[in-house]
């Protein structure tokens, strides 16, 4: 099923539009660091399902201001939007073999160093969402923290979560 956009008012789309260009950056990040990412990459509302390799970036809240202020805070409704979004890279990482034998450490820190790498490459990717505008002008600021979850269902995830102002 395709749903028709064509008749909602172009300010109605700024979130969407946002989150349209997120993946993009991001592939851009990892190509100039030569680092392939997983083939299956998109966006959502939401918290994603972990089922294969991918890269998901997911809406988590919208808030009036700009990133850093503190949420809950009065604002006049004429203040910048902002949104916050987690970007997840999960990957395959070894599990217990059908021996019951766990993986080996070289195994573990071998996938570890995946996640290493991605951790890196998503942290710098940061500077391609400080951007007002498609110029390069300066927006007013990010707020970026990256964490890394144990492995589960034989998947780990390096997390990074990203405020940015909605232009």
């Amino acid at each position: 099923m395709i749903i028709d956009q064509s008749g909602v008012a172009e300010g109605a789309l700024n979130l969407k539009n946002m989150l349209d260009g997120i993946v993009p950056r991001i592939e851009a990040a990892f190509a100039e660091y030569n680092v392939e990412l997983p083939s299956r990459r998109y966006w959502t509302m939401g918290q994603p399902a972990i089922d294969c390799d991918q890269l998901v970036v997911y809406f988590i809240e919208a808030f009036l201001g700009t990133p850093g202020e503190e949420v809950g805070q009065p604002q006049r409704c004429y203040v910048p939007r902002s949104a916050t979004v987690g970007i997840s890279i999960a990957r395959e990482v070894p599990t217990v073999g059908v021996n019951g034998r766990p993986p080996s450490a070289e195994k573990i820190q071998e996938y570890s160093g995946k996640s290493a790498i991605d951790s890196w490459v998503l942290l710098e990717s940061a500077r391609k969402f400080d951007m007002w505008d498609e110029t390069g002008g300066y927006g007013p600021g990010i707020v970026v923290s990256l964490d890394v979850s144990p492995p589960e269902g034989g998947f780990q995830l390096v997390n990074m979560t990203l405020t940015m102002t909605i232009p």
